[in-house]
């Protein structure tokens, strides 16, 4: 967690290019990198269940987008079981200003897990929304996201971080008035 902090604190200190108007300028890209998570059950959790993950966003202000993620358990994988979480589906990136997002998103979502003794899987879907903050090409995202087992009776959710690689603002793309 004190890894996390000082790159957001890297992120938030580094100088931004000059020469750029920033009203004439905007985000346009994908998003990419790894993301820290902490499952949990209504009011439960257990943080050494934490999750490690890929996310993988198209950042398109005031527009639909795309999100996904996969990742893991790593808690798991030495009792000789490799769990695998996916979700996808659209977004939409609500620009707060040119380096600052708000990113709602729904979907499916699927759990998956092999073992010695063979595998299984349940499907679902998700709804969420994470909040990114961009500085140069470096963007730290928190978000959370609520999944629903198909025929189950709980919903799980989601709380993750990351530090992202964002597209930096391009000078050759304008703003429209809606952004």
């Amino acid at each position: 967690m004190g890894a996390l902090f000082v790159a957001f604190l890297a992120v938030v200190s580094v100088r931004t290019a000059q020469g750029q108007d920033s009203a004439s300028t905007r985000r346009d890209g994908w998003l990419v990198g790894p993301l820290l998570g902490m499952p949990g059950a209504g009011s439960d959790y257990d943080l050494t269940f934490f999750t490690l993950g890929v996310g993988v966003t198209r950042l398109v202000p005031n527009r639909p987008g795309i999100d996904f993620a996969i990742g893991t358990v790593p808690r798991a994988i030495p009792e000789g079981i490799l769990p695998i979480a996916v979700r996808v589906g659209p977004s939409i990136s609500l620009a707060l200003s040119r380096d600052a997002f708000v990113i709602p998103s729904v979907g499916v979502s699927g759990l998956g897990a092999v073992a010695s003794g063979g595998a299984t899987a349940i499907g679902g879907y998700y709804w969420g929304a994470a909040a990114l903050v961009a500085r140069n090409r470096v963007g730290f995202r928190a978000g959370v996201t609520w999944h629903r087992p198909v025929d189950a009776d709980v919903s799980l959710w989601l709380v993750e971080i990351g530090v992202m690689r964002v597209p930096l603002p391009s000078p050759g793309r304008r703003a429209s008035a809606a952004e």
